[in-house]
């Protein structure tokens, strides 16, 4: 499985991410959602990988994901970012896995610029 960062992708999450430490993790988040069938990805800045997570291959190096959600990924992805609507798109070349993709530190706050 791996996850192409693109180069405005990059910038962007930089840019959020400001001086907060961690691991990129493709973070499958359920809350609120229902069921564990139904949720979405963001990416998520944590501390350090549990006994859950596996690391898929990534342009930018390993990227940490939870075991029980891989199968809802691709095996091709990428990660791009649009700047008209300042999102970040997780897409494969069969579909959109979120079309607005937010960067979180460790306890799931959403990053934003200027933080």
């Amino acid at each position: 499985m791996n996850i192409t960062f693109t180069g405005p992708a990059l910038d962007r999450i930089e840019q959020l991410r400001g001086d907060i430490k961690g691991q990129l993790h493709l973070y499958y988040d359920t809350e609120g959602c229902g069921c564990g069938n139904s949720g979405i990805f963001s990416i998520r800045f944590v501390e350090s990988a549990t006994d859950e997570d596996m690391t898929i291959d990534s342009n930018v190096g390993p990227v940490l994901v939870k075991r029980w959600s891989s199968h809802f990924l691709d095996q091709d992805m990428t990660l791009d970012y649009k700047e008209e609507s300042k999102s970040l798109i997780l897409k494969s070349d069969g579909q959109y896995f979120n079309t607005n993709v937010l960067v979180t530190d460790h306890t799931g706050c959403q990053l934003t610029p200027n933080r």
